[in-house]
């Protein structure tokens, strides 16, 4: 086994893609999954790239396991999870269908529950391995006009913590990125539906002490970090890199 094989969810834009070609430079086998359309991802990564393309929906169950395997068919083992697939909403609870509610846990909470479920016998089959989950700054703070998706992250983070706490001794680590304001074409989507965008981008900007959103790239870096042996007494924690936007008071 000379190469070590990493699975990324929600590869096809923002951090995940970020993550993809980042594990790419380092010589990892990658396994690229998403729901979407991964053509715009294939356009950015080197011909010779070690990569695997997989349509995955997280929040099923069968679908989930498919990836696995065939991930496992192709590289013949898997070494790491990096699973950033997920949703956002802002509504109001009181006007938040149920059909709502449960996308956003469909996808970000249950979809982290099977990805992590499905990996770990893998990850036994290698002696252990790495998992690096998806959290957010607001599974720390309470923010306005967000809450089934705050509440889906503070699970997921929590989650992690449970799941370090009943895997390290089969020497599989899993730990927690948990991003600020990152340039992504989510939080675009999400600016570009405000009366002022521009004005609504100055303001997410100043929430951070940087005064400015983090780059895809950065969360990146992190990931990378979490999965190598540089990490390895790392598990069970949760990583904030937002900015500095939970350091500081309104």
């Amino acid at each position: 086994m000379t190469k070590k094989v990493v699975v990324v969810t929600g590869a096809a834009s923002g951090i995940g893609k970020a993550c993809v070609k980042r594990f790419i430079a380092e010589g990892y086998g990658v396994v690229a999954a998403d729901k979407g359309s991964l053509d715009s991802l294939q356009h950015e990564i080197v011909p010779d790239a070690d990569i695997l393309d997989v349509r995955v929906d997280v929040s099923d169950e069968m679908s989930v396991s498919a990836m696995f395997r065939l991930a496992v068919n192709h590289f013949g083992h898997i070494n790491s999870l990096a699973h950033f697939a997920g949703v956002a909403r802002r509504k109001l609870i009181p006007e938040m269908t149920v059909d709502e509610w449960d996308e956003i846990m469909d996808v970000n909470f249950k979809g982290t529950f099977l990805c992590c479920r499905g990996v770990i016998p893998y990850l036994r089959q290698v002696d252990g391995g790495s998992i690096v989950t998806t959290g957010s700054e607001l599974a720390f703070v309470g923010a306005a006009n967000i809450g089934a998706y705050s509440a889906s992250k503070a699970g997921v983070v929590h989650l992690t913590r449970c799941l370090a706490r009943d895997h390290g001794k089969e020497k599989i680590r899993v730990n927690c990125v948990c991003p600020g304001p990152i340039l992504t074409p989510m939080l675009e989507k999400s600016m570009a539906t405000q009366g002022d965008p521009e004005a609504t981008r100055e303001r997410v900007e100043q929430t951070t002490i940087l005064g400015r959103l983090g780059a895809p790239e950065e969360i990146a870096n992190m990931v990378h970090f979490l999965v190598s042996d540089q990490a390895s007494f790392i598990t069970g924690a949760a990583f904030l890199v937002d900015g500095g936007v939970t350091a500081k008071a309104p």
